[in-house]
Formats: C-alpha cells, structure tokens, sequence
C-alpha cells in the first residue's frame, strides 16, 4: 500500500505576520505584531494581533479563504489606533495587488468583511480598533 502524502496549506500568520512586521517597522520602531498577545501584566504597546478567525478551504492542499481577524492596540488615542489598523491593512492589500510571495506562500484576494471598528480595551489605558478580512491564500507553487 503506498503511504498517504499530506499536502499542507501554510498557516496564515506565517505569510502575512513576517510582512507586516517588516513594512511597519519604519513607521512604528516598537510596535509587536503576533496573532496571540502574552497573558501578562506588563505590555508594551503599540501591538497589533492578526489572528484566523475562521475561514473555508476550497481545496484543503491550494487554496484556502482565511478570516483574518486584526485588532490594534496604542496608548495614543483612537486616531493613532485607527492609523495602525489602516495602516496594517493597507499592507496586507499590497501583498495582494503585487502578489508578495513570502518563504511560506501568498496572498491572492482580499475582501474586508468588517470594517476597522472601536471596541473596548481589555488593557487599562489603551484604545482598540478591530476588523476582519477575508484572503485567498496560495502555498508556493512548488509544494
């Protein structure tokens, strides 16, 4: 019987976290980009947290559709907040258009489920600007 090869997509934050910690950089020197925040009581900010938030794989070995859900964090009040998350969304739409490829795969479509949206901070003292975003991802062409 001949084994069963298991062909993976890559995980979204793998292809868009290492861009948007690259492109943001010059703008924002300390500003920490992961999809999961530390459970701890001292944190620097800003942050920015993409995560999968759901999402349907039309074909589970190239092509998936990712509901990334992002959320900026700052201390300078609901303009800067809402700078970062457009900011960051504006690289993610970048990585679509010129079709980025990273080490791990790439972006080919991009739809804005929900809107850069105020919510309440868990965190004391910072503002929180939150959306959702809809992405084709591909893997590289030769896996």
């Amino acid at each position: 019987r001949d084994p069963v090869v298991t062909r993976r997509l890559p995980r979204v934050p793998s292809v868009v976290l290492p861009v948007l910690r690259e492109e943001l950089a010059s703008e924002y020197p300390d500003l920490t980009v992961g999809s999961w925040y530390a459970d701890v009581d001292h944190r620097t900010f800003p942050l920015l947290s993409v995560r999968r938030l759901g999402g349907v794989a039309n074909d589970p070995a190239r092509l998936d559709f990712p509901v990334l859900e992002m959320t900026a964090y700052t201390r300078d009040g609901l303009v800067a907040t809402e700078d970062l998350y457009l900011d960051a969304r504006a690289v993610i739409l970048d990585m679509v258009e010129r079709q980025r490829v990273t080490e791990a795969g790439y972006l080919h479509s991009f739809t804005e489920v929900m809107g850069p949206t105020l919510l309440s901070s868990p965190f004391e003292d910072t503002w929180r600007i939150t959306g959702s975003i809809q992405v084709g991802l591909r893997p590289l062409r030769n896996q």
